[in-house]
């Protein structure tokens, strides 16, 4: 298991909500979102926490540890879309 930072939305670090969105940053940090839009401009309220939360909480998402850098996984009709993450698009 992955035991580095991600930033985890407030919903998901208190299992209100699942992770619907995980993006792997060009720099190599991770973040984990409910998907909503519903937080801080600013991800002020987000948590960082070890990833390996993530994976041990959610076992939909355990697949996506070896996510490339770059790159966003995003739940959708049911199944995990990944794709390049363009930074200066978010």
């Amino acid at each position: 298991m992955k035991h580095e930072p991600c930033l985890i939305c407030p919903h998901v670090v208190s299992v209100q909500r699942p992770v619907r969105v995980l993006i792997h940053h060009h720099d190599g940090t991770w973040q984990a979102a409910c998907g909503e839009r519903d937080h801080a401009v600013d991800c002020g309220d987000f948590a960082i926490l070890a990833l390996s939360l993530v994976f041990e909480r959610q076992a939909d998402v355990r697949g996506l540890d070896q996510l490339p850098v770059e790159h966003i996984a995003q739940w959708s009709d049911g199944r995990w879309e990944v794709m390049p993450f363009d930074e200066g698009a978010a």
